[in-house]
């Protein structure tokens, strides 16, 4: 017993420490990205920005992940567990619907469509690139290792917190860090609460992909 409390200790650790590493590195490539900007064109368009940010999410964020799922003895199928198909599509796709409904409902009242996007690298990058970077990162690396030594709603509070952790470089160089720490809807407090709902949808689903089909949605509304 002894023995696996230091194992977990030590994996919850290096969990932390990775994170902090991640966060550190996803400072710096957003301060390469404003320099790029500026000394090549094209990597301020938008297809220049989406092969930027893809490329630097999957070396930053999913790799690191992939590294910490298996410090832990996991591996992707477990992870995954694509074939509770019943589990995580009721579980996602329901508590992904609840959270769209939110933003659904104003606009159906108001008699605003509900879906305005055009075709974009941004869409592209909102339907599938962050609901399934994210997710493989916060909830299938974070959360599934943290769970190892906590007991679920510390751990998704924790995973919550670095949620919010990874959206601040983001806010700041872009400018509105302040706006999004302080706004009750939107922000920071929204990014939180959502980000709770999807590990415990995570939880409950018992896949990974409970949480992405969840943000997938929540994205949408």
């Amino acid at each position: 017993m002894a023995v696996e409390d230091r194992n977990g200790n030590r994996i919850v650790s290096t969990t932390y420490l990775a994170f902090a590493t991640i966060i550190a590195v996803w400072i710096a490539a957003w301060i390469a990205k404003v320099q790029l900007d500026v000394s090549v064109p094209w990597m301020a368009t938008s297809v220049g920005g989406f092969v930027y940010w893809t490329t630097a999410k999957l070396l930053f964020w999913v790799l690191p992940a992939y590294w910490l799922i298996r410090l832990e003895g996991r591996d992707l199928k477990q992870v995954l567990n694509i074939a509770n198909l019943k589990g995580w599509l009721f579980w996602g796709g329901g508590v992904g619907l609840l959270i769209a409904l939110s933003g659904w409902i104003p606009k159906i009242l108001a008699g605003k469509p509900l879906f305005q996007f055009q075709p974009s690298f941004t869409l592209l990058n909102v339907v599938l690139i962050a609901p399934l970077f994210e997710e493989f990162l916060l909830r299938g690396a974070v959360l599934g290792n943290l769970r190892q030594q906590h007991s679920f709603w510390p751990a998704n509070l924790a995973t919550s917190l670095c949620f919010v952790f990874l959206h601040l470089p983001g806010w700041f160089f872009m400018g509105d860090l302040l706006e999004n720490l302080t706004k009750p809807v939107g922000g920071a407090l929204s990014i939180f609460l959502v980000s709770l709902i999807f590990g415990y949808a995570v939880k409950r689903g018992n896949s990974l992909l409970a949480g992405v089909l969840a943000h997938l949605l929540n994205n949408l509304a």
